[in-house]
């Protein structure tokens, strides 16, 4: 091809597929997960609150930025840790908030958990809908990143859980 159409874009190298490609899709999800981040993070410096927040979600936004970094190079996803906690205990922690943080289940949300929380709620809503764009895109095939989006939204869970 002399012409890179419109509706394509590169998969990787010089490899071409249509924008509606699942990987690209997979891209755009991940995209707007960073900036939802990043705009949580501009509300709390404006109000200068919560400044552990702040770094746990720095520290998001750099998972986000590995995670598209192994989709687009096909490398496997270094990373096992979140918040300083590993993987299996980020499942633990969020499979019980009684004993973690000693609070119920946080379901169903509710504006008088305050705007950190509804923040935190909208992001983990992002993050299972990247989670369910990747097991489209890849199937079995990339099991360390569906694994990643799946503890980071439990890993925002627990800040939920924390926030509270």
């Amino acid at each position: 091809m002399d012409e890179k159409l419109e509706h394509m874009t590169h998969l990787r190298g010089d490899t071409l597929v249509p924008k509606s490609h699942p990987r690209i899709a997979l891209r755009g999800k991940l995209d707007s997960l960073g900036a939802q981040v990043v705009l949580l993070q501009c509300d709390l410096d404006a109000e200068n609150k919560d400044i552990a927040l702040l770094e746990d979600l720095q520290e998001i936004l750099e998972l986000l930025g590995e995670i598209m970094y192994a989709e687009v190079k096909d490398e496997p996803l270094q990373r096992s840790t979140l918040l300083g906690l590993t993987w299996a205990e980020i499942r633990k922690q969020s499979h019980s908030p009684q004993v973690y943080f000693g609070i119920r289940a946080l379901t169903p949300p509710s504006a008088g958990l305050g705007k950190t929380y509804a923040q935190l709620n909208a992001l983990r809503a992002a993050v299972r809908e990247a989670e369910l764009t990747a097991v489209t895109a890849f199937g079995t095939e990339r099991p360390d990143l569906v694994q990643a989006l799946n503890r980071l939204s439990s890993a925002v869970y627990i800040l939920m859980c924390r926030s509270v």
